[in-house]
């Protein structure tokens, strides 16, 4: 199983890796992180983020095969684009410009639910994961996903 985590560098997204790397220890992690432009410090900025956000995952779960993926574009976009080849994606429910004491989920992360090609787990700023999308996939990997039987 492989289970896209993309990263912008908000304490939001790294408990989004957190969260992912606790509940899927023995598949495979792809953390992505979508730099704005090719400039050296936004490519730097994100090898550094995905670097760390490897380290993060190796601490909680040492046998965690972790890739990373450095894509240079639309976040939005690549992450759609991602997401084609993977079996779920876990995501922040809020970015680095989310509001969670405003908004439980913000929404830009509704938007992506409907937008990526696998189920979404957003993880909230409570640790908490809720699905979005794909009913049929919650119903069958709830035990898996909150530890607790459908």
């Amino acid at each position: 199983m492989i289970t896209l985590v993309p990263i912008d560098g908000s304490q939001s997204s790294l408990d989004a890796v957190k969260y992912a790397v606790r509940r899927e220890p023995q598949g495979e992690l792809l953390l992505l992180y979508v730099a704005p432009s090719g400039r050296e410090g936004d490519l730097e900025q994100g090898r550094i983020l995905l670097e760390d956000g490897r380290r993060q995952c190796q601490v909680i779960a040492q046998d965690v095969r972790i890739r990373t993926l450095l894509e240079i574009g639309d976040r939005r976009s690549k992450l759609t684009e991602v997401s084609e080849d993977c079996d779920l994606v876990v995501m922040s429910a809020h970015g680095e410009n989310g509001l969670p004491h405003v908004d439980r989920v913000s929404p830009e992360a509704v938007e992506m639910t409907g937008q990526v090609h696998a189920p979404v787990v957003l993880v909230l700023p409570t640790g908490e994961g809720i699905v979005g999308g794909a009913a049929d996939y919650w119903e069958d990997h709830t035990e898996a996903l909150t530890g607790h039987a459908a």
